[in-house]
């Protein structure tokens, strides 16, 4: 089998064109929206890069973006809903909560909520309805922010192909999974040039994995979810030189998910199971996304690239107030409390509330959100002499509402004093809409390629300046500017026709929230934005059936960010001081069939060691309970969530007209808290 065929395969190794595009020839024009560059592949970048094609997803058709990152080095994921709803990313062992330090994109395009004014990803692109993954881990992501302490990943949305085509798959699972994926789309010559359409249909349901217990006259039910995603994209290309491109999307989402876990000895009884009490837990949510894209090339060695965009993203997650812990709390002589170490179990009546016991209450809230973001971002490729340049900017403006906001009491109530449940009441408790957090931002960035000898060298600077404000009851409280230059260089250097040392330098930001940056109106609460000093030393390289990368990395992290949760038990975002992360990347792939049959056989691990140096303070480590992830993260411990050790494996058998596929993941454990 030829090598491009084998590193089609692999997690990092060819250029994310389009499939359809490959497939039908002619003109590709999906390559200028990548952020691996217009042309290049990831060999030739001069830092660590990942491209996953058709060839990568096809074989297991995975729908969940969790599952899918496996398959690369370097990435470390954590799931929550089973889903890949609410992903939690993390790049070369940053904080993955809600993938706040890793920037994400759709195209090119900015597909957070609102990475400026309040960076967590509640919402993430449909990774089902996918052509390509681009993941960029080092020093060429410091074109793209604003969050590139964690790196960057480019969801390639499908492209309109070149000829006329349709597309079919459906698929049927456990817990009567449905999966249907459907698009039709071509080019036809219209009015002197080529008119393109493409029409999308993505529709995800499921009774859900997770049981519910039946209550008074409800009977037991499962947690079901649906998801339906749309896209339309329309072009026109006139003269050899000039492409426009429309996009327009909805994804609407009804998902019964919840954040209450269970108490370990009803995990070791049914994993799959819910208390009674998240019975009325909901995410209701959608998302409108367009663009209006233009690509202009005027000459072999100068190219302008234009997108004007707007996204929209709403949810109202219905679901509990009250924190029922998993381990117990314990009032000390002062009245202070202490958080203990022993697991609470039922006998305890921690979890009455939740399986309905009479005479026990809890709340619920509706956490009713809006989110909007438009920006204009543009950049311009040029040569001078010896010297490619990319300069590009973007200027964007997010918005983030609080809308109404409810929190009702539900009673467990004994209606006739026999000791049993017979009602669940409940009062409403009403409440106005929330403090909302704008956001306006402005980037700029240059890169500069230029080689000398057999060295290569790409130096280049981003600027960014963001001016966020923070109103509460309609009045502004507080506003604060952030403004900085992040710096970078990347190298490489062909040892011989087959083998590549690459390495660079940079540095790196993840902002905090508008709400956190201002301090909510208290000066001495602002959270600044925390920096990274990033280096990393690779080698790459082929031979024959064979391909090899082997990367060294080491972080440096500054006043790291942790924003408020409820989730992470943090009652304040916080500064938390210096940490560091480091490890080994390897990517090894072979074939090893013939003529007749291909067989190829790939292996990626990761090997990374975490640790605060400095660790929370007095005030912040009080608000970091033995619940909370942060709890312990004194000088010398460990991140949360992230493990020493990660290894896949994937093989495969390809004939002519038939192929199968095996892939084995399997990582340490990890710890839940520092």
């Amino acid at each position: 089998m030829k090598l491009y065929k084998l590193a089609s395969m692999l997690a990092s190794t060819s250029i994310a064109l389009s499939a359809l595009a490959d497939d039908n020839g002619g003109e590709d024009y999906l390559s200028p929206f990548n952020v691996i560059g217009t042309k290049a592949d990831v060999s030739e970048l001069k830092g660590s890069g990942a491209v996953l094609d058709s060839s990568d997803l096809k074989p297991f058709m995975h729908t969940n973006i969790h599952e899918i990152l496996r398959q690369v080095p370097g990435v470390y994921v954590r799931g929550e809903e089973g889903y890949g709803f609410f992903p939690n990313i993390s790049l070369r062992g940053v904080d993955p909560t809600r993938s706040r330090k890793t920037t994400i994109m759709e195209d090119g395009v900015p597909s957070e909520p609102a990475p400026y004014a309040d960076p967590s990803a509640y919402y993430a692109p449909t990774a089902g309805r996918m052509a390509g993954f681009e993941i960029l881990k080092g020093t060429s992501s410091l074109k793209h922010g604003p969050h590139n302490i964690g790196g960057v990943i480019n969801y390639l949305s499908t492209p309109i192909p070149n000829d006329q085509r349709s597309y079919l798959r459906a698929s049927y699972g456990e817990n009567n999974e449905r999966i249907s994926h459907a698009f039709s789309g071509g080019k036809t010559d219209f009015g002197g040039g080529k008119l393109g359409y493409l029409l999308e249909v993505y529709d995800h349901r499921s009774d859900g994995w997770q049981s519910i217990p039946g209550f008074l006259d409800e009977p037991s039910r499962d947690a079901p979810i649906a998801k339906t995603d749309l896209l339309l994209k329309l072009s026109y290309e006139f003269g050899a030189s000039n492409y426009l491109e429309f996009k327009v999307g909805r994804m609407d989402m009804d998902a019964d998910v919840s954040y209450q876990g269970v108490s370990k000895e009803d995990f070791l009884t049914n994993p799959y199971q819910r208390y009674t009490g998240t019975n009325q837990d909901n995410m209701d949510a959608e998302q409108q996304r367009y663009y209006l894209r233009y690509i202009k090339e005027f000459s072999d060695t100068v190219s302008l690239n234009s997108t004007a965009y707007y996204n929209e993203f709403a949810r109202n997650w219905y679901k509990l107030a009250s924190k029922y812990a998993a381990t117990d709390y314990t009032e000390t002589a002062t009245g202070s409390g202490i958080w203990g170490t022993t697991l609470n179990t039922n006998a305890s009546g921690t979890f009455n509330a939740m399986k309905g016991v009479a005479g026990t209450n809890y709340d619920g809230k509706s956490n009713n959100r809006m989110y909007e973001t438009k920006g204009f971002q543009s950049n311009l490729d040029f040569e001078l002499g010896s010297h490619k340049f990319d300069l590009g900017f973007r200027y964007q403006d997010d918005h983030y509402y609080k809308l109404d906001y409810r929190q009702p009491n539900y009673a467990w109530v004994d209606s006739d004093a026999d000791g049993a449940t017979d009602e669940l009441k409940y009062t409403p408790k009403a409440k106005d809409g929330g403090p909302y957090q704008d956001a306006q931002a402005f980037e700029v960035y240059l890169v500069d390629d230029f080689e000398i000898g057999a060295f290569s060298f790409s130096p280049g600077v981003r600027y960014t300046s963001v001016d966020m404000d923070y109103f509460s009851g309609g009045v502004l409280k507080a506003a604060k500017e952030i403004s900085n230059a992040l710096f970078g260089i990347g190298a490489d250097y062909d040892l011989s026709e087959t083998m590549t040392l690459f390495g660079g330098v940079h540095q790196g930001q993840a902002l905090p929230n508008a709400e956190s940056a201002t301090g909510k109106g208290t000066v001495a609460n602002e959270v600044v934005e925390e920096t990274s000093l990033q280096f990393e030393l690779g080698l790459r390289g082929s031979n024959d059936s064979f391909f090899y990368e082997l990367v060294f990395f080491n972080t440096q992290l500054e006043d790291m960010v942790f924003l408020a949760s409820n989730a992470g038990d943090l009652t304040d975002s916080l500064n938390m001081g210096e940490g560091s992360t480091s490890g080994l990347e390897v990517l090894l792939g072979v074939d090893i069939g013939n003529e007749s049959v291909g067989i190829p056989l790939s292996v990626s691990a990761t090997f990374t060691d975490t640790e605060y140096e400095t660790g929370t303070g007095d005030s912040s480590a009080a608000a970091a309970t033995e619940d909370g992830y942060l709890f312990g993260a004194t000088k010398g411990k460990s991140f949360p969530y992230i493990p020493d050790t990660m290894i896949n494996l994937r093989g495969g058998l390809e004939f002519e007209k038939f192929s199968t596929y095996l892939n084995y993941h399997w990582q340490d454990s990890v710890f839940t808290n520092a």
